[in-house]
C-alpha cells in the first residue's frame, strides 16, 4: 500500500470566483516588483514632467488677461508648434481654441516623456513576469491551482497595466484636473469634459499593445535579459528604420532634379509611407487621432489594425507557449 499517491488528485480547497482568480495573480506580482528600489525611483521621475504641461496650461488660460502672456502663446503656436492658424485665434479668441490646445499639451506629455518612461517600465518588469517562472518553474506551482493559463496571462498583463497607469494615465488625470483648477473660471469643464475619456482611450492603446508584445517576449525565453534585450531592440531599430526611410524619401525628389540638397517647399513628403516599421510612431498616430489632432481616419486604421494584431498575437503566443510547458 503505497505511503503517498502521486496520483491526479481533484483540487479540495475553496475555489475562488473565475473573475477574481487573476486578481491575485496580479497582487503577487505587483508586491514583488514594488520591493525594487529602481522602481520607486523611476515613478517619482516619470512624474517630474507633468510639470511642463500644466505651466502650459496655466500660460494659456492667463493670456486672456494678460497681453504680454497673449503674444508669447500666439508666439509658440506659431513658431514652434508649427500652427500660424491657432496662433491667430490665440490672439483673437483664446476660448475657441481652448480644447485643441489643452489636446496637445496632454498629447505631448503622452508622447514624450511617459512613452520613454513607459519603454523602461516595460523593459525592466515585462521581460522577467513569464520568463523567470519558466526558468524556475514556479508555473507549476501557478496552475497546480485552478487557474487557467488565459487567467494567468491576464494576472500578469495586470502587474504591468498597474505601473503603467501610475505613469501614464493618473498624471494625465490630474494634469486635467489642474488645469481645470488654474482656469479663471470652471466654465472650461463644459468646453473640455472630453479629454478624461480621450485620455483613457489613449491610455488603453499604450497600455495593451505593448504589455502583449512584451509578454510574448518573455514567453520565448526562460532568461529575461533576452527579452529586455527584443523589447529595447524593437523600439530603437523601428524609430531609426523610420526616421532613416522617412530621410530617403525627403532626399529622392532633389536626388533626381540634379540637386545635392532637398528644397524643402517643394518636397511633399507621405510620413504614414513607412510609420508601421516603428512602434513610436504608431502609437503617434494612433494617439493623435484620439485626442482629435490628425484628421486623416483613412491612413489611421492600418495602426489600428497592426496594434490589435500586436495584442491578439501576442497574447496567443503565451498561452500557447504556457500550454505547451504543462503538456510536457
Amino acid at each position: 500500500m503505497p505511503v503517498h499517491d502521486l496520483g491526479f488528485r481533484g483540487w479540495e480547497g475553496r475555489r475562488t470566483p473565475p473573475l477574481f482568480r487573476s486578481w491575485f495573480v496580479a497582487r503577487s506580482g505587483v508586491a514583488l516588483v514594488w520591493r525594487r528600489r529602481w522602481l520607486r525611483l523611476l515613478l517619482v521621475l516619470a512624474w517630474l514632467p507633468i510639470i511642463v504641461p500644466a505651466i502650459g496650461i496655466f500660460v494659456f488660460e492667463y493670456s486672456s488677461t494678460d497681453p504680454d502672456l497673449k503674444r508669447f502663446v500666439a508666439q509658440v503656436l506659431g513658431g514652434p508648434m508649427g500652427r500660424p492658424d491657432m496662433a491667430q485665434a490665440a490672439l483673437q479668441d483664446p476660448d475657441a481654441i481652448r480644447h485643441e490646445v489643452w489636446s496637445m499639451l496632454i498629447l505631448t506629455f503622452f508622447r514624450y516623456p511617459q512613452l520613454t518612461a513607459m519603454v523602461l517600465l516595460i523593459g525592466l518588469i515585462a521581460p522577467m513576469l513569464v520568463s523567470y517562472d519558466l526558468r524556475s518553474k514556479a508555473y507549476l506551482l501557478y496552475f497546480s491551482r485552478p487557474l487557467s493559463p488565459t487567467e494567468y496571462i491576464l494576472g500578469k498583463s495586470a502587474v504591468v497595466w498597474f505601473f503603467l497607469g501610475l505613469i501614464v494615465t493618473v498624471p494625465a488625470m490630474i494634469l486635467y484636473v489642474v488645469g481645470i483648477l488654474l482656469s479663471p473660471s470652471l466654465g472650461v469643464i463644459g468646453e473640455t469634459w472630453d479629454i478624461p475619456m480621450r485620455i483613457l482611450a489613449a491610455s488603453v492603446v499604450l497600455v495593451i499593445p505593448t504589455t502583449a508584445l512584451a509578454m510574448s517576449y518573455s514567453s520565448l525565453t526562460s532568461e529575461s535579459r533576452y527579452a529586455s534585450f527584443a523589447w529595447f531592440a524593437t523600439w530603437v531599430m523601428g524609430f531609426v528604420a523610420y526616421q532613416f526611410l522617412t530621410w530617403m524619401s525627403v532626399t529622392e525628389v532633389p536626388r533626381r532634379r540634379g540637386r545635392r540638397g532637398p528644397r524643402w517647399d517643394e518636397v511633399d513628403v507621405d510620413l504614414d509611407r513607412w510609420r508601421l516599421l516603428s512602434p513610436y510612431h504608431t502609437l503617434g498616430k494612433v494617439e493623435s487621432w484620439i485626442f482629435d489632432l490628425d484628421k486623416t481616419e483613412a491612413s489611421v486604421w492600418p495602426a489600428m489594425l497592426l496594434l490589435a494584431f500586436i495584442t491578439v498575437a501576442g497574447t496567443l503566443l503565451v498561452r500557447r507557449r504556457l500550454i505547451a510547458r504543462l503538456s510536457i
